[in-house]
């Protein structure tokens, strides 16, 4: 999915040569201020800043202040303006740069704030990808001359276009689902999720991004290292995290105590953020924003299509921009802007707004929310056509069995077998391997794939054993883990494994996979490899772990 990334600005003091848009003879836009001093932590260190009508950088009178707050107000616009046109894919990825210069370098390139403030765009070209723009914020004196300029200069600046094909992770094996996965409580995944809802019960994780084709639910305590996407709601508990950005077409409910987004938020619908919750971007909604009380925090901008609410001690550490109504309740705090398209209403015991209050503002000044990014969508892996044999391998109870490759019937071990396998391609109508099963892999002449009709069945208490020179077998969990990569199990039925369920490889299901029962010992993870299914459920045993290993087979046909 499409990464939305804060402002990196960079500073020169020399002019740089490039391809300039000429601004267009429109006359001015009107806007309102939109920004406030709280960004000069983002930008403190990265930009050169100017003032030219005093002989000093520091902000020593009114005028000045209101020079630099216009300038930041610019700053913040091109930021809104670039996040649009990374992300707009009707436009081709090539031409979306030059859309957006060439938007910047509208109306003259200027633009009036209230309070005769204005600023002014001047922008660049670099190359592809790589823009400057030069932002000069104006305090305009009697007659309309201006007595106080503020520059902030930003060069070389990325933009990266949103793909217009569904972004990163198309063609990447994920560990997926195609219904409902649930990662189940204190399971650790190592790498993706994708399913049509996704369930991650209390205290699990996973490491990579979590993609949802309606709904999403993060347990308490629960993390996902990456961004989170839902054609539908996300839900966030306590103390559960995500870290990088939320999409969602729906609604965002984020959890109280301590639950945490690290990246910026962007719902089509509402979003809440219950008591202590923090957002540590942005907050776009299409709906409403309400931030509850007891530290309820966005540590960006809130952007919203309808009313934005805080709580008492709830605070937005930028701007607010609303297309309804600001409410601002004792204890709240905005530290930059409040700009709603009808009234701003902030608690005269204790509510405080620290920059400007707008009302009843159009857009511009007034910013829109962004929309949420459209999640990628990872397409089931193609299932291979196979027949199975008519030869049934039976082994005995507490006996060894070695099978070479071949098509055969049905496979049963009745319990307390060794059974081991060798490179090639093996072919079962079924699998049912009892408890207390040696089961043994021999990669040391190449890949081992296997191909079942049925379903696969392991009792509990299998114990896997892999060997890289054909004699001697070791655990899976003291070889090297990327020998997993040489083993594939394909089945078009269902994959189970019971007590301590393991595996080795690679797993496609056409229907469910499900790992029950205790967790295996401790640090140790239950699969070396990917599981993934077509049709299916995956249901994860707890304390369920996985390293992440894709095998070759996958690699070349998927």
């Amino acid at each position: 999915m499409p990464r939305r990334n804060s402002l990196a600005p960079h500073v020169t003091t020399q002019p740089s040569p490039g391809r300039a848009f000429p601004a267009a003879q429109h006359g001015s836009a009107l806007l309102y201020v939109i920004a406030s001093i709280a960004l000069l932590g983002v930008v403190g260190g990265g930009v050169a800043y100017f003032s030219s009508s005093s002989g000093t950088s520091q902000l020593a009178n009114t005028r000045a202040e209101q020079a630099y707050y216009a300038a930041l107000a610019g700053q913040e616009y091109v930021a809104q303006k670039r996040t649009t046109y990374e992300n707009d894919t009707t436009i081709p990825e090539e031409n979306r740069l030059i859309a957006f210069l060439t938007d910047l370098a509208s109306n003259s390139g200027q633009y009036t704030l209230a309070e005769g403030k204005t600023f002014t765009l001047v922008t660049v070209a670099q190359s592809a990808n790589v823009y400057d723009v030069t932002i000069t914020g104006r305090f305009l004196g009697e007659g309309g001359t201006a007595s106080e300029n503020y520059v902030i200069a930003l060069t070389n600046q990325p933009f990266t276009p949103a793909s217009s094909s569904g972004g990163e992770g198309d063609n990447t094996a994920l560990n997926t689902a195609r219904k409902t996965p649930t990662v189940s409580n204190g399971a650790t995944i190592d790498g993706s999720v994708y399913g049509d809802t996704v369930t991650l019960s209390n205290e699990s994780a996973v490491t990579d991004d979590v993609i949802s084709t309606t709904w999403v639910i993060v347990g308490n305590k629960a993390s996902v290292g990456g961004d989170v996407c839902a054609g539908g709601d996300v839900t966030l508990n306590n103390q559960s995290s995500v870290g990088g950005d939320i999409n969602a077409a729906g609604n965002v409910y984020i959890g109280a105590n301590n639950a945490v987004v690290q990246g910026s938020v962007y719902a089509g619908g509402n979003v809440t953020i219950q008591n202590g919750a923090k957002v540590m971007g942005d907050v776009h909604a299409g709906g409403y924003v309400s931030i509850g009380s007891n530290d309820g925090s966005v540590y960006g901008s809130v952007y919203a299509a309808g009313y934005v609410s805080l709580g008492n001690a709830a605070r937005v550490y930028a701007n607010v921009h609303s297309g309804s109504n600001i409410t601002v309740l004792w204890g709240g705090t905005i530290d930059g802007n409040a700009v709603a398209a009808g009234s701003v209403s902030v608690n005269e015991w204790g509510g405080k707004v620290s920059g400007s209050v707008v009302q009843n503002a159009s857009s511009p000044p007034r910013i829109k929310p962004t929309g949420p990014s459209v999640c990628d969508v990872v397409e089931a892996p193609p299932l291979q056509s196979y027949t199975a044999g008519t030869t049934d391998i039976a082994a005995g109870y507490n006996t060894v069995k070695d099978i070479v490759p071949g098509s055969y019937g049905k496979l049963t071990a009745a319990g307390k077998n060794t059974i081991t396998l060798h490179a090639g391609t093996y072919t079962f109508s079924s699998m049912n391997v009892s408890w207390d099963c040696n089961w043994r892999l021999d990669v040391s002449g190449g890949d081992i794939i296997i191909f079942v009709v049925g379903d696969v069945s392991f009792g509990g208490e299998v114990s896997v054993l892999v060997s890289s020179d054909g004699v001697n077998y070791n655990s899976m969990w003291s070889v090297d883990p990327n020998l997993a990569a040489r083993v594939y199990l394909e089945t078009h039925g269902n994959f189970t494994a019971g007590q301590s369920g393991r595996w080795f490889g690679t797993i496609l299901a056409k229907n469910n996979i499900t790992f029950s029962g205790s967790q295996t010992p401790v640090d140790k993870p239950t699969v070396i490899g990917l599981m993934t299914t077509v049709d299916g459920i995956v249901s994860l045993s707890n304390k369920f772990s996985n390293i992440r290993i894709e095998s070759n087979f996958a690699r070349a046909n998927w």
